[in-house]
């Protein structure tokens, strides 16, 4: 953990696709602390008659560093990757996952 969610209702090029999940990584790493092999990125094309073009969702789990500053710095880093790549501004939402609820393999 942590996994990222990105829904998008259109298309996006794959050179743009492996950028911005670069850029999610590297925050994943710097802000989250996440371990390399642990973090999961999804780009999917989806019909949302509803809302923002684009809707983020970031679900970790919970600790004590990843605090309300680090959420912000990752929220900002999120959006502003998202408008680079994808041209849009995105909404987020992300999850804190308490160990204790979290059933996971591989």
């Amino acid at each position: 953990m942590p996994v990222i969610k990105i829904f998008t209702t259109e298309a996006v090029p794959r050179a743009a696709t492996e950028a911005l999940a670069c850029e999610l990584e590297k925050l994943c790493l710097d802000l989250l602390r996440a371990q390399p092999h642990a973090i999961q990125i999804a780009l999917i094309q989806a019909a949302m008659p509803r809302g923002a073009q684009v809707l983020v969702e970031a679900h970790y789990r919970a600790q004590p560093y990843r605090d309300e500053a680090a959420l912000s710095g990752f929220m900002d880093g999120v959006e502003q990757s998202v408008q680079r790549h994808l041209s849009a501004l995105p909404r987020i939402r992300c999850f804190a996952v308490d160990q204790a609820g979290l059933s996971a393999r591989h």
